[in-house]
This record gives C-alpha cells, structure tokens and sequence, in this order.
C-alpha cells in the first residue's frame, strides 16, 4: 500500500470529507490555519483518498512541531503513518532545521519516531534536519 504525501491547503470536495474523517469538526480550523500559513496539513494518499494526514506548526526559527498524526482506523497497523513522514520528510520547508513531537499521549508511536531519527529529550521527540 504505496502512501503519497502531500500538502493540503485547497482540498477538492472528497478532500474535504476524507480530512473531516480524520479530523472529526475540526477540519476547517485546521485548514483555514494551513491557508493563513500557521501550519502545514500533511495528507497521505493512496487510491486518490487520503487516508492519513499530521499538522507541522512552525514554532521559531526553523523549529517546527508535528502533531496530530491520525490514520483512518481501517488502513491501521498497515505502515501508513511511517509512509506518510517519510515522504513529508522528502518535502520539508527549506528553513526548517529540526522538528519535536509531544508523544507523551502516544507512547504507541515513539518506535516509529526513533526508527525515523528522533531522539527523546525529556517529553519531547526531537529530530535535526542532516542527522538522519
């Protein structure tokens, strides 16, 4: 199950509804912060659906956070998540130098955060832009 990465600011309709499938009424506050440039909306896609999607929110020079990560519960435990940051880790902003992740309330992904090159330091999952 290939996913494809991709950064969503003008969903089509069925963009719209599968995003609201992930982000149960808080889809449009996501997106109109995408549009306003707060945070970038992440999607994955398989099969012309998006099937996974995470925020990354600019915090302050070059630091970013990752956050609300979310599967469709039927495409779970299939890789989709791990897919999906590694694509969006092929297209990061040119000024971002390192993302954290708060995984405190997801112990579940910290495996796939450390596969992926974040470090723990203290609560936070941290990762630096060349050191993976």
């Amino acid at each position: 199950m290939p996913v494809y990465a991709e950064i969503i600011t003008q969903p089509a309709p069925q963009d719209a509804a599968d995003l609201e499938i992930l982000y149960p009424n808080d889809s449009e506050k996501l997106l109109a912060n995408a549009v306003s440039g707060k945070l970038i909306i992440y999607g994955g896609r398989f099969n012309g659906r998006l099937l996974s999607a995470f925020t990354l929110t600019p915090i302050y020079g070059g630091d970013y956070q990752i956050a609300r990560l979310s599967v469709r519960e039927v495409t779970r435990r299939r890789g989709v998540a791990r897919q999906l940051i590694i694509q969006a880790m092929k297209q990061l902003p040119d000024n971002l130098s390192s993302i954290s992740a708060d995984l405190r309330n997801a112990p579940e992904l910290i495996n796939l955060f450390a596969e992926l090159g974040f470090q723990a330091n203290n609560n936070l999952w941290c990762w630096q832009r060349g050191s993976k």
